[in-house]
């Protein structure tokens, strides 16, 4: 067989008489320290395909992508890894595994008829074309947005009958949503307002010129008992096709089979994860652990590392357990507190893996005179420090300069993130405040 198919939350398997190449297999693991789990299992013959696969493709370094208790079972295979700034990934892999760093925008030759094409960006993710014969072309942009190749991965992508694209869509619970504003109410997220998936698929799939779409990168659920209630704003499969509009387009079922010889395909049936939820104690987080010194003295020597968190706050605070510690950096009113279990706090910290503390949705945030984690700190604390090693300006200068050289189409794609990073917080700004006005009237009324 000639083709593909899709299994599991961000797993493509491709075929050339056999499993050649499968992409961010996350198979065991319960990532963001137990709080995600899978949506659907994943059948025994999708998983035995995974594990013939020779070539393992990695994107990221989020858990649901790179799942550390499923990498057991690719000692034996070649894991493909972007060529990202400071190579935090390739290194620690290389160490117990054989790997290959790809160099952006350069064919590698999986099979006879299968060939790839991988583009790291500054965000640290990394997205991969896959070319399945002559007709079949695959963007699988995963969490990413492909930042600084937009104009080039499109030019190769119009050469193609078929141009599939998988890419992260839903109502926005695939990030940190747990924010509550100073008056510690809680801040609807966006995901709240269940807009219409099937808009953002028109959307892109012109974006991208591709005439294919698949469901991707969005087949989790949470489990852990301190973070279950954000299943509410999960996005049900079948509200992916909701108001979707779009000529000589379709979206295709989330788990299918792809035969690229006979131009057809068979969709994969799954069952429902029906796991059962887990105390948070499972995964070593007690509530009541408070911090002692040392902890304190990890916190302190991470954060302060931050130049830019410096000049942005005014300071960040942590409640753990009964006890509370302030890292004050100025006189500025803004300022961050994380109310967390002491567990997961000081792990994701030792091990530079602070994004799975706060994707995890356990950990609640409380925004103070600011409007959101954009663009001053997530960035600049879990992508261009924890994963790209950098903290101060001149670092942070020799990084974006290596993205810079490394993009075909840098200043594109970067002046329009730049305006999405002055727009955001606004319009989160804005929105805070309705939903409070909102609930000062319920409450009066």
């Amino acid at each position: 067989m000639l083709g593909f198919e899709t299994i599991g939350n961000a797993t493509l398997t491709i075929f050339d008489d056999k499993p050649v190449l499968t992409t961010d297999p996350w198979l065991d693991g319960k990532p963001y320290f137990g709080s995600w789990t899978h949506a659907y299992k994943i059948p025994n013959h999708q998983k035995d395909n995974i594990l013939k696969s020779d070539y393992i493709w990695l994107s990221h370094g989020h858990p649901d992508h790179i799942d550390p208790d499923s990498l057991k079972y690719f000692k034996d295979k070649t894991l493909l890894i972007a060529d990202h700034y400071g190579d935090r990934i390739y290194n620690e892999l290389k160490k117990e595994f054989k790997c290959i760093k790809l160099k952006s925008n350069s064919w590698f030759k999986v099979s006879k008829n299968v060939r790839i094409k991988s583009f790291s960006d500054w965000n640290q993710d990394s997205c991969l074309l896959v070319e399945v014969g002559k007709k079949d072309i695959i963007l699988n942009l995963n969490d990413g947005s492909a930042l600084g190749w937009s104009k080039e991965i499109k030019k190769i992508i119009s050469m193609y009958k078929n141009r599939f694209l998988l890419k992260l869509i839903n109502w926005g619970d695939a990030d940190m949503i747990n924010f509550y504003n100073h008056h510690n109410e809680f801040i609807l997220p966006l995901a709240a307002e269940k807009k219409s998936c099937g808009l953002s698929y028109a959307y892109y799939m012109k974006k991208w010129n591709c005439n294919y779409a698949i469901p991707f990168s969005s087949m989790h659920k949470y489990i852990r008992e301190d973070s279950i209630s954000m299943n509410k704003f999960v996005t049900p499969l079948k509200e992916h096709y909701t108001g979707f509009k779009a000529n000589n387009c379709q979206i295709l079922p989330a788990f299918i089979n792809w035969d690229t010889t006979n131009q057809s395909f068979s969709e994969i049936n799954p069952d429902k994860n029906d796991e059962s939820i887990k105390p948070s104690q499972d995964f070593s987080d007690n509530w009541n652990d408070d911090l002692d010194n040392s902890d304190k003295k990890i916190i302190e020597n991470y954060f302060r590392k931050f130049e830019h968190i410096k000049d942005k706050f005014g300071f960040i605070c942590f409640k753990v357990g009964g006890s509370e510690f302030n890292l004050k950096y100025s006189n500025k009113k803004e300022g961050i507190e994380f109310s967390c279990p002491r567990n997961s706090l000081i792990f994701s910290i030792s091990n530079n893996i602070f994004d799975d503390v706060l994707i995890g949705n356990f950990m609640k945030v409380k925004l103070i005179d600011v409007p959101s984690l954009y663009p001053d700190f997530t960035p600049y604390v879990t992508k261009y420090g924890d994963n790209g090693g950098v903290y101060s300006k001149t670092e942070l200068k020799k990084y974006f300069d290596y993205y810079k050289f490394n993009s075909a189409n840098y200043w594109l794609d970067y002046l329009k993130i730049k305006t999405e990073d002055i727009i955001r917080p606004k319009i989160e700004k804005y929105r805070s405040l309705y939903y409070f006005a909102r609930n000062v009237k319920r409450k009066l009324t």
